[in-house]
């Protein structure tokens, strides 16, 4: 049996089927994907997170004549379209659909119904190569699963009570101030830190709690399209939510620290709630 035969044969039913762990030992997962689903609570998403699991497979449709997107792909739970690959993402992907150069899997690995929609279900795309082929140990990185990092949890009266970014690339407080000095070019820095917050701990929860904010409105224009803003969209229209003015976006807090010279002042703001966050104002 040849190795596309092998797929279409565990596979079976897209969106009903998964993965044996079993069925697998004999090849490598590669992962060249992992994500969450973009546009989950536009489509029938959320009317099937109760009979979603982990390890659900999902089938990936093409969708070139897509009018948004030429390399849309979209995907499939139970027949049924559940949202699509982050359009970020999808361009070699769609092209390897294309050329059927590769039999590619789409697989749920986590499912966080007390997150914001957007965040409920976090997938992976691999491919299968089999074990006999010898993987290089540089390429390692290809077979780990990652765990998600969270921008919204535990929704309370319409507002975010609770907003956590922490992912392997997110500095920790501690990293966070050590980085802010050495991207300094004056001892200035030690002053902006002692003079916005009390206490060196109440630095670190502000990083490793993922308080640190922008308002994008008030941004200097060459920093408008930096990526200082969290890329997830969907995840800003819902921060923006939590406070009394419009702009406000979870801050990319190591390219804070790489900004160091830029930084006038971290200032504190109250959501909605009363909850306290500490925005990043930029020297204009």
């Amino acid at each position: 049996m040849n190795r596309s035969d092998f797929l279409r044969n565990i596979i079976g039913l897209f969106g009903i089927a998964v993965l044996p762990p079993l069925a697998i030992q004999q090849y490598h997962k590669l992962y060249l994907l992992q994500c969450f689903i973009r546009g989950f609570q536009y489509y029938d998403g959320p009317q099937l997170l109760e009979v979603m699991k982990q390890g659900s497979l999902l089938e990936l449709v093409r969708e070139p004549d897509n009018k948004y997107d030429e390399c849309a792909i979209a995907l499939h739970f139970n027949n049924r379209k559940i949202g699509f690959i982050p359009a970020e993402s999808n361009e070699i992907l769609s092209r390897l659909i294309d050329a059927q150069a590769v039999e590619l899997i789409a697989e749920i690995t986590h499912i966080e119904k007390e997150a914001a929609a957007w965040e409920n279900v976090h997938i992976a795309i691999s491919f299968l190569k089999e074990s006999a082929d010898h993987l290089p140990e540089s390429a390692g990185y290809l077979t780990w699963l990652v765990t998600p990092g969270y921008h919204t949890l535990q929704y309370s009266n319409n507002h975010i009570s609770k907003v956590n970014t922490k992912g392997k690339n997110i500095l920790s407080g501690d990293d966070f101030y050590h980085e802010l000095v050495e991207n300094s070019e004056t001892d200035e820095v030690y002053d902006l830190i002692h003079n916005s917050f009390t206490t060196p701990d109440e630095m670190q929860a502000a990083v490793d709690k993922s308080l640190l904010v922008i308002n994008r409105n008030k941004l200097p224009a060459d920093l408008s399209l930096d990526k200082v803003i969290e890329a997830l969209e969907e995840g800003i229209i819902h921060l923006e939510e939590t406070f009394e003015e419009h702009g406000y976006v979870v801050a990319k807090v190591d390219r804070v620290a790489e900004l160091s010279p830029r930084i006038e002042s971290f200032v504190e703001v109250l959501d909605k709630t009363g909850r306290r966050f500490y925005e990043v104002v930029f020297k204009q």
